[in-house]
């Protein structure tokens, strides 16, 4: 059965206590600390899998449309390549900048991304100077990049660039219209509230790899793992799921 919200039945909760209604900006801080309870020596590095801030913004691009394990994939084959810094990837032949990224799939528009990310930051001297500038400013920039929207954007200034934004992926969206009972969030409006409610670069990159990896472990787009979900118990979908099974 195809789980569906009731209108009458819209909880904006929290995670504290049994429920208890309050704002929209305490749910993302309460279940923020619900999912580091979860995994309280989880960081993001070993989200990542790296520490290198150009090999994440290239990273960013190289998953659009395909799994980490593929994307990573790429970035390996780029960095035997020799092809991960702006000034290598400028410099390489067209030919051999494809046959790098292959790996990570679609490669002939990721790797012409990769391209004029690099020409942005070494036209602005490097990620150091680029880290200087204004987020509000860096992310028109960045969205102007063909090949690079929203959530490339934003993952580039939040875990490159270290400016607070957030990234209302499909996993954040997912989970928020399970949890929550709202009703379903664009991209912007999870990244407005969640910006609401956090303000601290280091909280926001953690607070949405833990998501993803809620999303992924868990609240699946098909067949989600309720039983063992640690935010389980203040969750609408899996009231309702429960209900209907009675």
């Amino acid at each position: 059965m195809r789980w569906r919200l009731k209108e009458s039945e819209h909880y904006p909760i929290g995670l504290k206590g049994e429920g208890v209604l309050y704002g929209m900006s305490n749910r993302w801080i309460e279940l923020r600390q619900k999912l580091q309870s979860w995994k309280p020596r989880w960081t993001v590095d070993d989200w990542w899998g790296l520490t290198d801030r150009f090999e994440k913004a290239v990273g960013s691009i190289l998953v659009q449309n395909t799994s980490w394990q593929n994307a990573y994939r790429g970035v390996e084959s780029m960095r035997q390549a020799g092809l991960m810094t702006p000034d290598a990837i400028l410099a390489a032949t067209e030919s051999r900048l494809q046959a790098a990224v292959r790996p990570a799939g679609f490669y002939r528009a990721k790797s012409a991304a990769c391209r004029r990310l690099s020409r942005w930051v070494a036209d602005r001297g490097g990620l150091e100077e680029v880290r200087n500038q204004k987020g509000d400013t860096l992310r028109e920039d960045l969205l102007a990049i063909k090949g690079i929207g929203p959530e490339t954007a934003d993952m580039i200034l939040l875990y490159v660039l270290d400016h607070p934004t957030f990234i209302g992926d499909a996993y954040t969206r997912r989970i928020a219209l399970r949890l929550f009972g709202s009703p379903e969030l664009s991209y912007e409006q999870v990244r407005s509230e969640v910006l609401e409610a956090i303000r601290e670069t280091e909280e926001l990159g953690l607070f949405h790899a833990l998501l993803v990896e809620l999303g992924k472990d868990h609240c699946r787009k098909r067949r989600p793992l309720c039983d063992t979900c640690p935010v389980r118990r203040n969750c609408v979908y899996d009231r309702e799921r429960s209900s209907l099974s009675l």
